[in-house]
């Protein structure tokens, strides 16, 4: 019916009319089970308040957020009005009660907020588009929407309980299988839990194991076998399951268009329960399934398969993970290979492809190609030779004129030793050859031949003593026995000291000739042979190759660093004029070509063989 009737006959029969479905209304009202039946009942009452009211409408917010959807219309099966619902659309934007006057009829819509949230709106048609009659009708839809709003405030307050609920289960679940550390006890303590939150006479989780499932636990059994009828109901009804991808629920709903037959048989199995099998999704893959039964009596209701379903949602993962881990290390290893062979050679990844593609055509190139191969060792510049400059007698140090790092010429001075005990010396035994003189001029006046000899030989052991001094007066100057450069010694903070009869004091080395001294690694002196050839690079001369000649190799190894090495010796074939005794860099011994592989992986390969030989013989 879209107007009431205007006249005053049909006036005086509304009451008539009206005051017996009130007290109908007012019962539906408050014994409404849902939003949608108080939503109905609720705008049938306010149509009938609001003086001139022809329409109503109600619209709740839908799950999609931003929707709302017609839940009640008055009167009931009217078709929809297109006006009505752009009023109520405008209130639920703008968020206050509003008037669209259209035609002689006014519209009125007022929205329901829940807190700061619009959850709904109530619009009403007038007959009239007088402002005090929209103004009214909005005062009995903000006074009247307070039905609505405790309403939905109750059902959002129910649905936080049911949420909550729900999360504390799984936490519990959860805190379970975290608690224990290996997959079969911490599986045992979630299907037992899940027994008791659920009311399940029994929980049993299982396994994918290739194309099959295996029970791997029931709740509150320890131990039991696969051959047992049970066992394999239960693992039959998780195939069925898997095999279908979804959930599957016996005794099945109308709306259930699935495969049953392995579930109906578990349930005849036990005395015709109900049973319900959740598939356990991980990741993108079915990993296994959990099978819930419980009596006959006790089915399953739409809050209990959807606090099921997100409970194995989330347990499921955990165990999953507990049992890869529990796995033997060769398994993994060969699981992961699989998976990354799988990936490389199936369809897909084409980055990985050519990754791989590209690491073979290297390690081709690398065993193919050949370059040449040096040793690599600390070098040092030494002299050809070295010429010793000793002390010729015991004695005290006067004058050091040269010291290490001088060059100098051949019979320069480097140094002077003390001179007066030489001196006195001298005199003492000169005295000595004058006295004996004398005694031998005496002996031949007396005409005494036997003391003219003793006298005679006394005068030869002094002039000869005599002669040794001078000797040694002739050495007291320390000369450059060649030209070159003092490679050690520096007496110049010695003066006044003692020297022993043979003591080095200097050692002077050639500037036209020089050897090089390389500490080759005992890994790679089987390499090096006396005749090959290299090159040398000096610190002090980074941008100069000097290139050398192997000409022997010490048989005998010696610490340097922290490693065995042996000494080669080299002879320069260039010899620039920049080069100094002592210079220390890198030389590199050619010893012929080798692939770039065993280049860089034999000491590697080394170390393993000779690692595996200290170990296996």
């Amino acid at each position: 019916m879209e107007s009431r009737p205007q006249s005053a006959a049909a006036t005086a029969e509304q009451p008539a009319q009206v005051a017996p479905l009130e007290p109908a209304l007012w019962k539906r009202l408050s014994e409404a089970a849902d939003v949608a039946s108080l939503a109905r009942a609720w705008i049938a009452l306010q149509c009938q308040a609001i003086e001139g009211a022809t329409r109503g409408l109600v619209l709740l917010a839908g799950e999609t957020r931003g929707q709302f959807e017609p839940v009640a219309y008055w009167p009931e099966g009217a078709p929809k009005a297109v006006a009505l619902a752009g009023a109520a659309e405008l209130a639920i934007r703008e968020r206050r009660g509003v008037s669209q006057a259209e035609a002689g009829v006014a519209h009125v819509a007022f929205p329901i907020l829940v807190g700061e949230e619009v959850r709904g709106v109530a619009a009403v048609t007038l007959r009239t588009a007088r402002a005090e009659e929209a103004r009214a009708a909005l005062r009995h839809l903000q006074w009247g929407a307070a039905w609505i709003r405790d309403r939905l405030r109750q059902t959002r307050g129910a649905e936080l309980e049911r949420l909550i609920a729900r999360s504390a289960a799984a936490l519990a679940l959860v805190g379970d299988a975290l608690a224990r550390e290996g997959f079969a006890t911490a599986a045992l303590a979630v299907v037992s839990r899940l027994a008791a939150q659920a009311g399940c006479s029994r929980v049993s989780l299982g396994v994918r194991r290739g194309v099959r499932v295996k029970v791997e636990v029931i709740s509150h059994s320890a131990q039991f076998g696969q051959r047992m009828a049970l066992v394999s109901g239960l693992a039959a009804a998780m195939d069925e399951a898997l095999d279908q991808n979804c959930l599957v629920l016996y005794p099945a709903p109308a709306d259930q268009w699935l495969a049953i037959s392995a579930h109906e048989e578990l349930s005849r199995a036990q005395r015709d329960g109900q049973v319900l099998t959740v598939p356990m999704l991980v990741a993108d893959r079915l990993a296994g399934a959990i099978t819930f039964e419980r009596p006959p009596d006790v089915p399953f209701d739409r809050d209990a398969i959807e606090m099921l379903e997100l409970a194995t949602s989330i347990v499921g993962p955990i165990l999953e993970e507990k049992r890869l881990n529990d796995r033997w290390l060769i398994v993994k290893a060969f699981e992961s290979l699989t998976w990354q062979l799988s990936r490389l050679f199936g369809p897909g990844h084409l980055l990985r492809k050519l990754i791989a593609i590209a690491v073979v055509a290297v390690a081709a190139a690398l065993s193919v190609v050949k370059t040449p191969y040096d040793v690599d060792a600390d070098a040092e510049i030494q002299g050809l030779v070295r010429r010793a400059v000793v002390a010729p007698y015991d004695g005290f140090i006067k004058d050091a004129r040269a010291r290490a790092g001088d060059k100098v010429k051949q019979g320069q001075i480097l140094a002077e030793l003390e001179d007066r005990d030489l001196l006195l010396e001298r005199l003492k035994w000169v005295t000595e050859r004058q006295q004996r003189l004398y005694e031998y001029d005496k002996a031949l006046a007396a005409r005494e031949p036997a003391v003219g000899n003793v006298a005679k030989a006394q005068i030869d052991q002094a002039q000869a003593q005599i002669k040794l001094v001078d000797a040694e007066l002739a050495r007291i100057q320390l000369r450059a026995p060649i030209d070159g450069q003092i490679v050690s010694g520096d007496l110049s903070q010695l003066i006044g000291t003692s020297v022993q009869r043979g003591q080095v004091l200097f050692e002077v080395a050639p500037l036209t000739v020089y050897r090089i001294v390389l500490d080759v690694d005992e890994r790679d002196i089987e390499a090096v042979k006396p005749g090959e050839r290299g090159e040398l690079v000096v610190s002090a001369l980074p941008d100069v190759r000097l290139p050398f000649v192997v000409d022997q190799i010490t048989p005998i190894a010696e610490v340097r660093g922290g490693r065995n090495a042996f000494r080669v010796e080299g002879r320069l074939t260039e010899n620039p004029s920049e080069l100094q005794p002592g210079m220390q860099g890198v030389g590199k011994i050619q010893v012929g070509e080798r692939n770039l592989a065993w280049i860089w992986l034999h000491p590697l390969i080394d170390s393993l063989r000779l690692w595996a030989w200290r170990w296996t013989h």
